[in-house]
């Protein structure tokens, strides 16, 4: 998400059914205009228009909603902000489900359909009003398969930021070359590599000599303003003793030295990696569709000193945090959450990233309530079925109410795996699914 940056169109107006017409006819041509093809660009139309519908039934006479459109080169990301505390947003769960057998759509049918048409979404609340973003990205023709080029020995080797051509030709050679579990998803679609690094999302190099033959490469990304994480290196068909990969890394820490960023992450080294530079986090356990398992090495590497942070930590989980913030040398002051009573919401909402090439889905929590259990059950039972194997759980140790979820992931087989310093608001832990995967 990139809600820090500013609206590019935004449009403020009365909640009431009769407007529907101008959100729609907004939405579209914004969409239209920040280059979503047709089909995607009417998917956030009528997204819209089902969220918008719900918000007339709910909002008070006379409140007012605004809607936001901002430009994000390979997606499109829609805001709205609005005053509703009956906010439906269970049907945004990934394994939500309405029936349309009697009479008409209801209001959460509608939620439902909006939710479907987007590619991710969020939601806060804060000081009484709500703030939903949809992201829908633009579509991409695949990764033609890449004929394996005759091997050629490089030149001298210069390290610098790649043409959109010699990006797109890298990307699909490193798909060749190497396991789809140490690349980006994104991967898949050249195209896409070209426009986030365009916008700045992934900052790339490559390792090329002057005839232009290309021998290698890394990326990398901001996670937050503290860590940055990155992909590779990754070294094509070239002779160890050219010393590609530590001339990448140095390339990489270079050009965010003197910047806010505290340490550098991997959470899918790849085997050129010199990790003698680097300190092990921890593994993930990966398994392929036919139910292969493989272990990847997470490694990060402090690129200044670490002054020290709060996080939040459930009892069920402390010693574990403890346990890996000793190992690890970071200087971290540990608030315990508990539940004393207090009033708490009846629906929990999980937001997923599903990729299916891995057999992966990384769940998100959006809003914790008292079914968080069951819906946590729910939604292994669903992606177990689907044959995502890799099932993963990120909670942002920075937000209090994020760690209630804690409980109700142990009951349903997931354990403490990882922990990634500064990667949200404060510290990320990683859950993993390690209970039967029998479907």
């Amino acid at each position: 998400m990139h809600s820090d940056k500013p609206f590019q169109a935004a449009l403020e107006l009365d909640c009431e059914q009769s407007m529907t017409p101008v959100v729609t006819s907004f939405v579209e041509n914004a969409a239209t205009c920040y280059g979503l093809d047709p089909a995607d660009a009417l998917d956030l139309t009528l997204s819209s228009e089902e969220i918008f519908t719900y918000l007339c039934s709910q909002c008070d006479h006379g409140e007012k909603v605004r809607i936001g459109c901002r430009y994000g080169a390979y997606f499109v990301e829609l805001e709205f902000q609005f005053k509703a505390d009956d906010f439906d947003l269970a049907a945004f769960n990934l394994t939500a489900t309405h029936s349309l057998s009697c009479g008409e759509p209801n209001g959460e049918t509608g939620l439902l359909i909006a939710s479907r048409l987007v590619d991710r979404f969020s939601f806060s609340r804060k000081g009484g009003v709500s703030t939903l973003l949809m992201v829908k990205e633009k579509s991409y023709p695949h990764a033609q398969k890449e004929e394996a080029p005759q091997p050629k020995v490089m030149g001298d080797i210069v390290i610098r930021r790649p043409e959109p051509e010699e990006l797109k030709l890298f990307i699909r050679q490193v798909r060749r070359y190497y396991d789809p579990c140490v690349t980006p998803l994104s991967f898949e679609t050249p195209g896409k590599i070209v426009d986030m690094e365009a916008f700045g999302t992934y900052s790339i190099a490559i390792a090329t000599d002057k005839s232009g033959t290309t021998g290698g490469g890394i990326i990398w990304t901001w996670e937050s303003d503290k860590l940055v994480e990155f992909f590779g290196p990754y070294v094509l068909d070239q002779p160890r003793d050219f010393n590609i990969p530590q001339k990448l890394i140095e390339h990489m820490i270079g050009s965010i030295a003197r910047t806010s960023a505290v340490g550098l992450i991997t959470r899918s080294a790849s085997p050129e990696l010199r990790t003698e530079y680097f300190q092990p986090m921890g593994n993930l356990i990966f398994m392929d569709l036919e139910q292969t398992s493989c272990e990847r090495s997470c490694y990060y590497r402090h690129l200044q000193e670490d002054t020290g942070t709060s996080v939040w930590a459930h009892p069920l989980v402390k010693s574990f945090l403890e346990a890996e913030y000793k190992r690890s040398f970071f200087a971290r002051e540990i608030h315990p959450v508990t539940d004393e009573g207090e009033k708490s919401h009846l629906k929990s909402v999980i937001a997923a990233d599903i990729v299916r090439e891995t057999a992966t889905a990384v769940l998100r929590p959006v809003w914790w309530g008292q079914d968080d259990s069951n819906l946590i059950e729910t939604y292994v039972s669903t992606l177990l079925n689907e044959r995502l194997f890799n099932i993963f759980f990120e909670m942002d140790l920075g937000r209090s109410w994020e760690l209630h979820f804690t409980p109700g992931l142990l009951e349903r087989g997931f354990q403490p795996r990882i922990v990634l310093p500064y990667a949200g608001t404060s510290d990320i832990l990683i859950l993993q699914y390690s209970g039967r995967v029998e479907v």
